[in-house]
């Protein structure tokens, strides 16, 4: 397996997107291997998915007939376009961000996926699909965070937001919420039980406490 052409037909956030059948989805997962990768099926709780061989084969040939893969005069497999940034991303990625979207009834989900030259956010559909955007390059990946928080409360009247960000030896948290026209953030101290709350903050003092949380 393989990656050809990482970069063609890249999706643009909020213009393009594309979306990946659960088989697809493990056939990318499995193209690289690595501490990375692992990381990935962690976060996308897909450690059975990656290792059912006959969900892997399909997703591979659904694949070939969206033309994003190919066999290459070798015979080998390869991605290419889009489903080439997803796995470089799945594969190589060093910042992962789980951003669960609360309201009173109800969560959605977006992961941001950070790699050396590509960062994508995914988002899960019904029966095991996922959406997949490229992250605006003209705004850093803590300002994506914060878009996608505050388009959340706007359309979702009390929806807040609680972050988890992970690299491969780290991981921490951030809970967000709207209180009028300012936010609160809390860090939890599991160990203790506790969130340690900064209220009052306005758009760029929420923007300050992602990126803080990144580290």
């Amino acid at each position: 397996m393989s990656v050809q052409d990482e970069t063609q037909q890249e999706p643009r956030l909020g213009i393009d997107v594309i979306g990946f059948g659960v088989g697809e989805f493990a056939y990318l997962l499995n193209v690289f291997e690595g501490p990375a990768r692992d990381r990935s099926v962690s976060v996308f709780r897909a450690e059975e998915v990656v290792d059912d061989v006959t969900l892997s084969t399909a997703g591979a040939s659904s694949l070939m007939a969206r033309d994003l893969a190919s066999v290459d005069e070798d015979g080998d497999l390869g991605v290419t376009g889009v489903a080439a940034a997803v796995a470089t991303a799945l594969g190589k990625a060093t910042t992962w961000t789980e951003i669960s979207l609360l309201t009173g009834d109800a969560m959605d989900n977006v992961v941001l996926l950070e790699a050396p030259g590509v960062a994508l956010m995914l988002q899960p559909r019904l029966l095991g699909t996922w959406f997949v955007f490229a992250q605006d390059p003209v705004i850093t990946s803590a300002e994506a965070t914060l878009r996608v928080v505050r388009r959340h409360v706007e359309q979702n009247d009390g929806g807040s937001a609680y972050l988890v960000f992970k690299t491969l030896d780290a991981e921490r948290h951030l809970l967000i919420r709207r209180e009028g026209e300012t936010w609160t953030t809390g860090i939890p101290d599991f160990d203790k039980d506790e969130v340690a709350e900064s209220p009052g903050l306005d758009d760029a003092g929420l923007l300050a406490a992602i990126e803080d949380a990144r580290g």
